[in-house]
C-alpha cells in the first residue's frame, strides 16, 4: 500500500472556499495568544488520562486485532490501568511509543481514546466498534479500506469507491471527527496537514464571521477542506502552526460558554 504524504491540499477554489472566506482574517486576541505558545508543549503536550482497561477488555471481547496503550508517571510504555496519552503520542514514529501488529487500528483506537476522555473535546466515554456486520467473514475490511484512503494521496478529497454521500470513506463506528484526528496523526510533517475536525472550534468560527453553522457530523469533505483551509490561512497570517489557531478557537468557545453561565446564574 503507498502512503503519499500529501493530504488535502493542492485543491481548487471551489473546493476550499478560499473565494467565499477571503474576507475573514485572524483575530487579534487569537494571534496573540497563538504566538505565546510553545507548540511542543501546548499541541504535542496535551495529555489526558486513559482507563487502558475499559478500552482493551471491550477490543478483547469484541476480537477486534487492537490495543490501547499510553504512558505511565515515567513515561514508559504500558497497555494497562490508568495512564498518560499524548496528543504527540498519536503520531507514527514516536520514541517510546510503539504500536502492535495492526497499528493502524491502534493509532485509531489510541484517537478514539484521546478525543472521550479529553474534557474539552467531548469527554465522553464511547466505545468505537469498527466492525462490519455486512459480511462475517471480513468483518474489517471497510474500515481497513478507510484508513488506506485517509493515509493515501491525495486523501479525503479523491473521489473514489467506498465513500458515503458526503464523501468520507465509509468506516463502521468512526465518526468525522475520530477520522480527521486520524488524518492529523499520521500526516505528521506535511504542509497542508488536515485538522481535528472539532464541533467547538467549528462553532467559534461562526462567532467570528464564518457563515457555515452546521453540525460537523454533517460536514461533507467539501466543508471539511473549507474549514481546513481557514485554520490554514490564518495560521500564514500569524505565522503560527494551524493546530494553535483550532486550539485557541476551541478555548474560545469554552469560555464563552462558562461566561454565559456566569450570566445566567448571576441573574437567577
Amino acid at each position: 500500500m503507498s502512503e503519499g504524504r500529501a493530504t488535502i491540499g493542492r485543491m481548487d477554489e471551489s473546493w476550499s472556499g478560499d473565494g467565499a472566506d477571503a474576507h475573514l482574517v485572524i483575530p487579534a486576541d487569537c494571534i496573540a495568544w497563538c504566538r505565546n505558545q510553545p507548540y511542543a508543549e501546548t499541541v504535542l503536550e496535551d495529555v489526558v488520562e486513559v482507563d487502558l482497561d475499559w478500552w482493551n477488555e471491550r477490543l478483547a471481547q469484541c476480537e477486534i486485532p487492537a490495543q490501547v496503550s499510553g504512558r505511565d508517571a515515567d513515561g514508559t510504555q504500558v497497555w494497562k490501568g490508568t495512564a498518560y496519552l499524548r496528543r504527540g503520542d498519536l503520531e507514527p514514529g514516536v520514541h517510546g511509543m510503539g504500536l502492535g501488529d495492526e497499528p493502524e487500528l491502534d493509532r485509531l483506537y489510541m484517537c478514539a481514546a484521546w478525543l472521550a476522555e479529553h474534557p474539552l473535546r467531548g469527554g465522553v466515554r464511547r466505545f468505537v466498534d469498527v466492525r462490519s456486520g455486512r459480511d462475517a467473514g471480513t468483518p474489517f475490511a471497510a474500515v481497513e479500506r478507510a484508513l488506506v484512503a485517509c493515509r493515501r494521496a491525495p486523501a479525503l478529497i479523491d473521489a473514489a469507491a467506498y465513500r458515503d454521500w458526503s464523501g468520507w470513506p465509509v468506516a463502521p463506528g468512526v465518526g468525522h471527527v475520530l477520522m480527521s484526528l486520524y488524518c492529523w496523526a499520521i500526516h505528521s510533517g506535511a504542509p497542508d496537514r488536515p485538522q481535528l475536525l472539532d464541533a467547538a472550534s467549528a462553532g467559534s468560527l461562526t462567532w467570528n464571521g464564518w457563515l457555515v453553522a452546521s453540525s460537523v457530523s454533517h460536514y461533507s469533505v467539501r466543508r471539511y477542506v473549507r474549514y481546513n483551509s481557514l485554520l490554514h490561512r490564518w495560521a500564514a497570517q500569524a505565522g503560527v502552526a494551524p493546530e494553535l489557531v483550532e486550539m485557541w478557537l476551541n478555548r474560545q468557545w469554552h469560555s464563552r460558554l462558562a461566561e454565559a453561565a456566569v450570566r445566567d446564574g448571576s441573574a437567577l
